[in-house]
């Protein structure tokens, strides 16, 4: 069996895969004179995205268990 913290890895993995970066109106005004300085914020908060994997992990291990009842 995979354990619930595996599952929920694999979701933050997802999750962090399709997050999006914030480039600020400073960030595109440095890349242009400094192309290798560019620092850009992620959009999300780590505690969010942790509570979202640990659903989708109770929610897929409350299907599998579902499944195997039936």
């Amino acid at each position: 069996n995979i354990s619930r913290d595996h599952i929920a890895l694999e979701a933050m993995k997802c999750i962090m895969q399709t997050a999006r970066r914030r480039r600020t109106i400073w960030n595109r005004i440095l890349t242009q004179f400094f192309p290798n300085k560019e620092k850009s914020d992620l959009n999300y908060s780590f505690e969010r995205q942790a509570k979202a994997a640990y659903e989708i992990a109770d929610a897929m291990i409350k299907e599998r268990n579902k499944n195997k009842g039936e």
